[in-house]
């Protein structure tokens, strides 16, 4: 694309901001033949105080640090020990047990979500223009999990395209999360102005109010969404699902923990309903998912 995406006329010519730096920002949505796998190196090893602190910690939040990525862990303890001031895994563990308010801060230091409203805008460009309008084809709304929701922006993102569509009053979206910090952020809606960085000025005019220097989204939008706490390894939502969001969530776990989450969501998923993974995500395993574009898998139909 030369020029910046812009949406359908549906969507009130919304146009997504160009590169600051001026160059021309082309997007590719055909599908690959193969994409390639990065590189596999000799998994490194916790040491044991390290281990034996994640352990404690993911549990209490009912989770499994087995289950992540080792390397994962590696990287975001350090952060994890800073923001808790301490220097050791095991300073950490004695002071969480005597102030067990700090734990959900001290899982979100290891497991930090990055997100923001139309991440990748030439994928929600997409979405808004191609994906969103077949599925709702004949229909008053649709059904959106966005699962590992982070603070929720790429869930409010769908729902301002449905909204736009004039579609978002019949329509089901729902975030969940393990981390309860996490859920109540996205339940206020309150936003730095650098998570708005990729939203158009038009649905920040519409749908967002200042907020002693943030930016919160109105109140209409907001109660259009649902929040749940869950881990998206062990819990399916139910429901027939038309999309299914969970991005730059799944790269941070262990392959083999995942094999049973692409059976879940191809199930959860109705015959031509769509997953939205992140750019360095694939449905390994998956039996009934085909590419549709970069990111985006569609449930085979039949």
């Amino acid at each position: 694309m030369s020029e910046p995406s812009r949406l359908s006329s549906r969507f009130r010519h919304v146009v997504f901001p160009a590169d600051p730096r001026g160059r021309k920002r082309i997007v590719n949505f055909a599908a690959p033949e193969e994409l390639p796998l990065p590189p596999t190196h000799a998994s490194p090893v916790l040491g044991p105080d390290s281990a034996s602190f994640l352990h404690w910690l993911f549990a209490r939040a009912g989770l499994e640090a087995r289950l992540y990525r080792t390397e994962t862990l590696q990287r975001r303890l350090p952060a994890c020990l800073r923001m808790l001031r301490v220097r050791t895994p095991t300073q950490a563990r004695h002071l969480l047990e005597g102030n067990a308010a700090l734990i959900p801060t001290a899982l979100s230091a290891m497991l930090v979500g990055v997100t923001s409203f139309f991440r990748d805008p030439g994928l929600f460009d997409f979405l808004g223009r191609e994906v969103l309008p077949e599925l709702a084809r004949g229909r008053a709304g649709l059904h959106v999990w966005s699962a590992g929701c982070s603070d929720g922006a790429e869930l409010y993102s769908v729902a301002l395209l449905l909204a736009e569509m004039g579609l978002l009053g019949g329509s089901y979206l729902l975030g969940t999360d393990c981390r309860p910090d996490a859920l109540a952020r996205a339940r206020a809606g309150v936003f730095e102005a650098a998570a708005l960085k990729n939203l158009p000025l038009p649905l920040r005019e519409r749908y967002f109010t200042a907020a002693e220097g943030r930016w919160q989204v109105a109140a209409a939008l907001r109660t259009s969404l649902r929040w749940r706490g869950a881990d998206v390894l062990k819990t399916q939502e139910p429901g027939v699902w038309d999309m299914i969001l969970c991005r730059n969530t799944i790269m941070y776990m262990r392959t083999d923990a995942t094999q049973l989450l692409w059976e879940r969501f191809e199930t959860g998923l109705r015959p031509g309903g769509v997953l939205v993974l992140g750019k360095a995500e694939r449905p390994l395993g998956g039996k009934r998912l085909s590419i549709l574009a970069r990111c985006v898998y569609r449930r085979k139909r039949g």
